[in-house]
């Protein structure tokens, strides 16, 4: 099992980020705004999913990473809410 960092990199807001393992995934967030950063344990050599919600200033530049590995990066959305998933 590996212990990586997950981290967000934004001005203001709140976000929750969750990563998912399969079946097995026990539906706490693992990064919860006022939280910039946590440690998550992952194995090797298995897919995961993450998915992320974020309110803040429309127009505001994000990043979500897993130590060096950018997952999303973008600006929040007209709305103020930027949602999003991908595979790890």
């Amino acid at each position: 099992m590996l212990e990586k960092t997950l981290n967000i990199d934004m001005d203001r807001g709140n976000w929750m980020v969750n990563i998912i393992n399969g079946h097995a995934d026990n539906g706490v967030y693992e990064l919860v705004s006022p939280a910039r950063s946590a440690t998550v344990h992952i194995h090797d050599n298995h897919i995961y999913g993450f998915e992320y919600s974020i309110v803040g200033k429309a127009d505001s530049p994000f990043k979500i990473k897993l130590d060096d590995t950018v997952l999303a990066e973008g600006k929040i959305a007209a709305s103020g809410i930027s949602r999003g998933h991908g595979i790890i």
